[in-house]
Parts: C-alpha cells; structure tokens; sequence
C-alpha cells in the first residue's frame, strides 16, 4: 500500500521586528537592479534531522520566532510592503510565519530520489516563483516530520534581495537563534544601491511575468571526482584552470542542444545560453557584499544555425562571453551607461530577445549559479541542514546549480519540455559524469 504524504498547516502568525524601524529609513528606495529582477519569491528549503530530540517542535519555532523578529530589525525592508516600482514602504507589517506537520519521516522523503511534489508541501501554498509584490515580501514555513526533524522554507522576494544577500540573511537569522552562549558579531548593513545605481524608466524594460508550462524538473548531481575528469578534459583543450561551473554548463547546455535538435527536427535552432553573474566586485570600484539588493547581469553565449559545439569549445565560449561581459561591465562602472549595457544584455534572460528574419527559431536558456554561496552553514541551534534545494522553475528552459553538502560537488536542477527531457536525461556523455536524483545520506 503506497503511503500517501499528507501536510497541514496549523499555525499562521505575523513576526514584526523586535524594534521599530525609524521614521528616517522608512521609504527604502529600490534601485535599477532591483527594478530589472523579476518580481518573484525565492525559495529555499533546509531540511534538518533530529539532532535535539529533548528540545520540542514547539520551543524550536518559538525560536525561531522570535530570533526572526530580531533579525527583520536589521532586514527592514523584509517586514515592509513593496509599493510600487521605486520603493518599498518599510511599515514593520511583518513576515508570515506558517507551521505544518507531515506524516512522514525526514529519512522516507531524502533517502529514496527525493519527489518534486512532496518537496513542494514544504514551502508555502502557491508562492514559488510567483509574484512577490503582492503581499509580505517574507515568508517562511516550518514543517515538522514525525521523526522530529524539520523542513524550514523561506520565500524572498527577489525585488529586495539576491541569492546572496539571502543566504546571508538566513545565516545571520540562524546566528541569532544559536547565539544565547556566544554572542553576534555585530551585523553592518547598506542600503544604498539605489543611490549608485537610481530607478529609471526605461521602455525597454518590462514587467517579468515567467511563462509557466508543461515541463518536466530533474535534478542531476556531478560530485567532485566527475567535476574534475570534465575539468581535464576542457583543461587539456585549452581552456586555461576552467571552474566547475564553465565545465558543468558547458556539459549540460551541450547536451540541451543535442535533445532538442533530436525532438524538434523540423527547424535548425539558434540557441541563446544567459548566465546570470554578481557585478559586485566587478565594478570599478568594487561594491560592498554588505549591500542588500540587486547586482547583477547576464553573459550570453550564441550558437548559430548549423554548429556543432563540443564540451571544449562551448566552455571556451562561456570562458569568452564571461570575461567580455566582467570587462564591458568594469568600464561602465557607474550611471546611465551601465544601466543601458545592462538592459541590453539581460533581454534574453527576461524574454525580449527576437529573432525575426534569421530563418530559424531561437531557444533560450536562463542559468542562474547559487553556487559559492554558504548555504549549509545555516545551524539554528540544532546542527547544520542535511540538505539544502529550492523548488522547480516552472519555467522551461532553465537551469540552477547549487553546491553539493560537502562543497565539492554541484546539483544542478534543469527544467525541459517533456519530450526534450526524455531525450536530455538519456544523454550517455552526459550521465557518464553525473547521477539524476539520488538520494540524500547523512
């Protein structure tokens, strides 16, 4: 008898900050990075294992509670309502803060593939990728196991803050909620993107609205050992000390094309690869990592009609159309004439690119890489996750890599239509150097 996965939420409350936000910092400015990220929820998911089994689900999210109200304190943004597309009233209206249980146990979900469909019953109904600037710019859900671990989700919308500001958001949470022996090193915040980089308005941007269709979301696992077989591989074909992410997308965007030139034989495609990259440190001067909002841009890579690319030259291609970006970037440091090479480079990435009179349709992919980033450094108190992953697109064509616990290793999730992944995820060079879904041991 299959065991069917139930989830109630039974408790839904509002945290505000544990102090008010000041009449002087209450209109926070968005600036014209925060104004070209798409107006989604970010979404992460912790699972945690039942390292405390004396300490109760009910005192742990009271913890979690209230540490999450001293740290909107700091993220006042977070607690605000996003008014429009220049600012965000910063009213102290606070973050939702759902708790749900599930009748299963922590190992039942991780240790076989883990599922799309139970992962989603760990993040608020509905939120996922959707439009954030609707209501709280924050929400979280604490779901327990009958094992006594836990799943903590977080949604952020992505108008405010970015993979990394989030993740650091999240460890300074975690920091507050472990800290009652050992203290916080004080947290020093900016808030001034918009001043270095103000709101336009450009007719050139437009609103993200993600196309959400039928597509298939699998999850492939390159550990270290396999990462660095493809690192010698490109390394001995002249691409200089090739990272893991150039080889891991050269390898899938490889692959993606070969799936979809098998299914879609009637047309030649062009392809379009958009990777979106930080320009925090790229700039001239650098921009503090301390600075919440939005920083980044996109690098494409083209392959025309007709081209066959192989593992070497589609990483010395993305090698090529990185460092042309960091370069173009870095003599565009400051005002208007970033914003334009921007707004130029990211339409791709946001759907405006065209293709009219090349005589073949256009596919474009969108990566986005939270690798790098200290997500499992997240300890609440009760150890560091087991696993940390995000929830499916719903958008076909993209792809998102993160590391793997041990940081060695990437997971990559890419989302297809169905008939391009059962193509993709039978690609024999491509599963000789990865494993789709496998479970997670600790």
């Amino acid at each position: 008898m299959v065991h069917e996965r139930k989830q109630e939420v039974f408790s839904r409350e509002i945290i505000r900050p544990s102090s008010p936000t000041p009449d002087r910092k209450r209109i926070h400015k968005l600036s014209f990075f925060d104004q070209l990220s798409p107006p989604i929820y970010l979404p992460l998911l912790y699972f945690y294992p039942n390292q405390d089994p004396l300490t109760p689900f009910a005192s742990k999210t009271q913890l979690l509670k209230t540490s999450l109200s001293s740290a909107l304190s700091k993220y006042y943004p977070l607690a605000g309502r996003i008014r429009d597309s220049f600012t965000v009233d910063c009213n102290d209206e606070g973050a939702v803060f759902l708790e749900a249980r599930m009748n299963s146990k922590l190992a039942e979900i991780l240790e076989d593939s883990p599922v799309d469909e139970t992962l989603k019953l760990c993040f608020p109904d509905g939120l996922c990728y959707q439009n954030s600037n609707l209501s709280s710019p924050l929400t979280v859900q604490v779901t327990g196991f009958d094992c006594g671990g836990m799943a903590l989700a977080v949604c952020l919308s992505h108008t405010i803050i970015d993979v990394s500001g989030m993740c650091s958001f999240i460890n300074y949470w975690a920091a507050l909620a472990s800290s009652s022996a050992y203290g916080v090193p004080p947290l020093l915040l900016e808030f001034n993107l918009a001043e270095l980089y103000p709101p336009v308005d450009l007719p050139v941007t437009k609103t993200f609205d993600p196309v959400i269709v039928r597509c298939v979301s699998r999850r492939f696992v390159f550990d270290g050992s396999n990462i660095g077989k493809l690192k010698g591989i490109v390394a001995a074909g002249n691409v200089e000390n090739p990272t893991r992410m150039e080889v891991v997308l050269a390898i899938l965007h490889c692959s993606a094309i070969s799936a979809i030139r098998d299914v879609e034989r009637e047309c030649v495609l062009e392809t379009e690869l958009h990777s979106a990259v930080n320009l925090r440190s790229r700039v001239v001067p650098p921009v503090p990592a301390s600075s919440v909002g939005n920083m980044a841009s996109t690098f494409a890579v083209f392959t025309p009609k007709g081209v066959e690319t192989d593992l070497v030259s589609f990483a010395g291609m993305i090698r090529e159309a990185k460092v042309e970006n960091f370069r173009s970037c870095a003599a565009r440091s400051r005002g208007e004439e970033l914003c334009t090479f921007v707004v130029e480079t990211t339409k791709g990435f946001r759907g405006e690119q065209g293709s009219e009179g090349s005589g073949s349709r256009r596919h474009v992919f969108g990566c986005s890489s939270w690798c790098g980033f200290p997500f499992y450094e997240a300890d609440f108190g009760w150890g560091k996750p087991v696993w940390v992953t995000h929830t499916f697109a719903g958008a076909k064509d993209i792809i998102t890599m993160m590391d793997t616990r041990n940081g060695d290793g990437i997971e990559v999730t890419v989302c297809l239509e169905g008939g391009v992944m059962a193509a993709f995820e039978t690609d024999e060079k491509l599963l000789s150097f990865c494993t789709i879904n496998p479970g997670v041991i600790w």
